[in-house]
């Protein structure tokens, strides 16, 4: 759908727009009821099963919030800019260049 200009007021594009608006109302409002009663379905379902197994729901809850401590710790700290372009690529680089001259003045011949 491409945008066509028109000279409307103000007006007439308010009643456009509610023209087009009102065939989706019911479909919008109907999906909203529905998400609304299976929420609260499966809420009434949640709290039956913590009811009938509490320590089981609690044993549950408290090893997923210790995964999650977990991963939050452990979670790797990023390195900074000098880490990560200048310290270890220069040590390489330093290493490298030692490691070249050296082989170059063993092969060396001198009289």
């Amino acid at each position: 759908m491409q945008y066509q200009p028109t000279n409307d007021s103000p007006e007439q594009f308010q009643s456009a727009i509610r023209e087009k608006r009102e065939p989706l109302r019911e479909p919008a409002i109907s999906a909203c009821d529905t998400i609304t009663r299976k929420t609260c379905e499966m809420c009434d379902c949640a709290s039956d099963g913590i009811r009938k197994n509490p320590l089981a729901s609690v044993f549950g809850a408290a090893v997923f919030g210790a995964a999650v401590c977990y991963l939050i710790l452990e979670r790797q700290r990023e390195a900074s800019f000098g880490e990560k372009y200048f310290s270890g690529p220069l040590a390489d680089a330093g290493d490298t260049v030692s490691t070249s001259l050296r082989s170059a003045f063993d092969h060396l011949k001198f009289w």
